[in-house]
């Protein structure tokens, strides 16, 4: 299990570098979501419900439903806009009335918009600390609504119970759903300038949620914690990186008060292509090096030079098939450490590991990777992860388009079952704040001697 872990994760850090956050969502033609109307609709009518889902299901690009889907009682099944709305309702984008009604010819306001655009996203709302916003905590659309209004996607002047013309839902949601060409300069111009570092390093603030399932409140904890990691990475293929955890349990059937857990510690270096980790017995609090066999992971060393060498010749540019992955949008500029930067809002959402990752990783980096093997542990993956949500931001440098800290929350929502159990949990939500970059020559790695002694990781753990 451990070897699936690193593999999936060495996957997922070499992808990226390889240009996968380039995935850019390009903007969107209203004239494309209008479309969807049987004929030509007057722009400064109130938008339906009927009518924003379906201009939705289009934006987003989601596949009609087959087979027997939920059809409200008040919805004609032979109405134009009948089958995005059973889409939508399928997924609990738009959530129906206690009646059993859908209303859509009723108008859709602001607050409404944005929740269903949200939860499009994969944001049904979390068990993390609250968006801050103009609306207030006790607002049932506040998390989402604010949200939109901190990625620079609705604004913060808006009236939330106000109706949405025609032509703004269009707007609204190829903004939405595309890309801010101006956002996608900028972070064109970083990956390219970040293809020609040499080393880094930088600090980072985790804090981690696991929220049970439903009903299962009783049978097992609400697990939280909070976690600095520091990383340097010296390119193409050495890293040194330090994480320390501390874990709390709340609730579950042996615990009725909140319970601090041990913390924990962990130290790793990845050096001439191999992963030397260095762990913390919480029981014991005694630390021992080991490492990984060389059979456990690719050779990292080529895989990165074959991500950097396809970065530099696609100047951040990468197939049509990966643009609705990622959407970015530019806030403007800031000061932040002294740096002018570029403020950029960032979010998407990934539905199936397999298939984005056979998108997302170059044909030149296959034949590195054990593909067998690769296949194997991203269907099991997949069966494990249902969906995958992030959203964040991102400060670059507006001298050398260099990031120069960033925020970064995602969502990982689980299966039901997996391999034949239950998943005792829902989601996890973590959220990451870069608080320190740096680069230059003076960077340097250099492994312990008592690294160099350490003993193969017994089979049973691998």
């Amino acid at each position: 299990m451990v070897r699936k872990l690193v593999l999936i994760l060495l996957v997922l850090l070499f992808s990226v570098c390889a240009g996968a956050s380039l995935a850019f969502a390009q903007p969107l033609d209203r004239g494309e979501l209008l479309a969807v109307f049987p004929q030509a609709p007057d722009l400064n009518e109130p938008v339906t419900r009927g009518a924003f889902g379906a201009m939705l299901a289009k934006a987003a690009n989601l596949p009609a439903v087959s087979g027997q889907v939920y059809r409200a009682k008040d919805v004609v099944p032979g109405s134009w806009y009948a089958p995005a709305l059973a889409s939508l309702a399928e997924r609990g984008i738009m959530a129906g009335y206690p009646d059993g009604t859908l209303r859509p010819g009723q108008p859709v306001t602001r607050a409404e918009a944005a929740v269903m655009v949200s939860r499009t996203l994969g944001l049904f709302g979390t068990t993390g600390q609250p968006e801050a916003g103009p609306l207030k905590p006790d607002h049932w659309a506040s998390s989402l609504y604010n949200w939109l209004v901190n990625q620079g996607l609705v604004s913060a002047q808006s009236n939330p119970e106000g109706t949405l013309t025609v032509g703004e839902a269009a707007d609204f949601l190829a903004r939405v759903f595309g890309s801010d060409p101006r956002a996608v300069e900028v972070m064109e111009k970083s990956r390219r300038a970040q293809a020609d570092v040499k080393a880094m390093r930088a600090k980072t603030h985790m804090d981690i949620i696991l929220q049970p399932r439903a009903g299962m409140a009783n049978q097992v904890p609400i697990l939280s914690g909070s976690g600095e990691m520091s990383m340097e990475v010296v390119f193409p293929a050495t890293m040194h990186l330090v994480a320390r955890w501390r874990f709390e349990a709340t609730g579950g059937p042996a615990a009725k008060d909140e319970q601090r857990l041990p913390e924990l510690e962990m130290e790793q270096y990845l050096v001439g292509g191999k992963i030397y980790m260095k762990m913390t017995d919480p029981a014991t609090g005694k630390a021992a090096w080991m490492r990984l066999p060389e059979s456990a992971i690719p050779d990292l060393g080529a895989l990165m030079k074959e991500s950097l060498e396809a970065s530099k010749l696609s100047g951040g540019r990468i197939p049509e098939e990966l643009k609705p992955y990622f959407h970015y949008q530019l806030l403007g500029t800031t000061e932040k450490d002294g740096r002018k930067v570029f403020e950029i809002a960032y979010y998407g959402r990934i539905d199936d590991l397999a298939a984005f990752f056979q998108l997302a990783i170059p044909e030149s980096m296959r034949g590195t990777l054990d593909a067998l093997q690769l296949e194997r542990s991203l269907d099991e993956a997949g069966k494990l992860i249902k969906s995958i949500s992030y959203w964040g931001r991102d400060y670059i440098n507006a001298d050398d388009y260099l990031p120069y800290g960033g925020e970064l929350k995602t969502v990982l929502s689980f299966a039901d079952r997996f391999q034949g159990k239950v998943v005792p949990f829902e989601l996890i939500e973590v959220r990451m704040r870069v608080e320190e970059f740096a680069y230059g020559d003076q960077i340097k790695i250099e492994l312990p001697p008592e690294a160099l002694q350490a003993r193969e990781m017994p089979q049973s753990l691998q």
